[in-house]
């Protein structure tokens, strides 16, 4: 299964639009936001995804409230909070265990734990790759293009591997 991993829209509905037709096109079944939506427009968008949305909060996520509001009503749409994979919420994809956070610091220690088989963090609006043991550290990059080119990341469970994707 594929799965689609981006973080840090930060409003920008366009780039949203393309990463969606990305993931659409390269066959991703689920998607993992690593927080950030900013307004609630745009996680209202994010809940428009065909299957499986899995999220957590990120720091720029003021309207918590309205956000939750407009998930309601999308079964398949799970936010996690400051983070999903606790053992209250493992988030099991593909017989792959998954963590989700929105801040590097945490993902890093989570990912030194071995509890799981990948991590995927936000908030540097860098991507970037690492492994800590059999475990992969992972953080798409930023949707919004900010500080940088937007990217988001596709992660193959099949093949237990990762790539990052330019807008």
């Amino acid at each position: 299964m594929r799965i689609g991993i981006l973080s840090d829209i930060h409003d920008n509905l366009v780039n949203l639009d393309r990463a969606l037709a990305h993931f659409r096109s390269a066959g991703v079944s689920e998607l993992i936001f690593c927080g950030d939506f900013c307004s609630p427009f745009s996680a209202a968008k994010l809940a428009g995804w065909e299957g499986k949305v899995h999220a957590v909060f990120g720091n720029n996520d003021g309207d918590r409230f309205t956000i939750r509001q407009k998930i309601q009503h999308h079964p398949e749409f799970h936010l996690y909070g400051e983070y999903g994979g606790d053992e209250e919420h493992l988030i099991t994809i593909d017989g792959v265990r998954i963590c989700i956070t929105h801040y590097p610091f945490y993902g890093v220690a989570l990912a030194r734990t071995g509890w799981f088989d990948a991590v995927f963090t936000g908030h540097t609006h860098k991507a970037e790759k690492q492994r800590f043991s059999s475990c992969l550290l992972l953080n798409p990059g930023e949707v919004a293009g900010v500080f940088g080119p937007a990217t988001v990341a596709v992660y193959d469970t099949q093949l237990r591997s990762s790539e990052i994707v330019a807008l």
